[in-house]
């Protein structure tokens, strides 16, 4: 019985990985589609916007958290096999990381609308 539930609780974590992901890629492919061909790419809180660079850079949020899952899930299920703990606090953390670049990019395009 406790082999199902960690087998449960690791699908959930890669399945809400892959849906934070996706929605990492429809913001991406949404803002590219209705954004200018050189966009704001970086803001400081003193000199507001000092870089900005083409619009394909958009891509780089979910290229980085597709790269960032697919490594995690390979390392995962090679090191921490026996280690169940291990494994699912390294999927939980990669789920909290992909949180971190859907926060970051949902940011990053509200303040470019400003």
């Amino acid at each position: 019985m406790q082999n199902i539930k960690q087998n449960v609780l690791e699908y959930l974590l890669i399945g809400a990985t892959v849906l934070v992901l996706g929605i990492i890629l429809f913001v991406a492919v949404w803002r590219f589609g209705v954004s200018e061909d050189f966009m704001p790419l970086h803001y400081t809180i003193y000199f507001g916007f000092n870089r900005f660079g083409p619009k394909y850079d958009l891509f780089l949020f979910p290229t980085l958290g597709g790269v960032l899952f697919a490594v995690n899930v390979v390392v995962s299920n090679i090191v921490f096999l026996r280690n169940k703990l291990w494994h699912a606090l390294f999927l939980g953390l990669t789920f909290v990381m992909e949180v971190m670049l859907l926060v970051s990019l949902v940011l990053a395009v509200l303040k470019g609308l400003s």
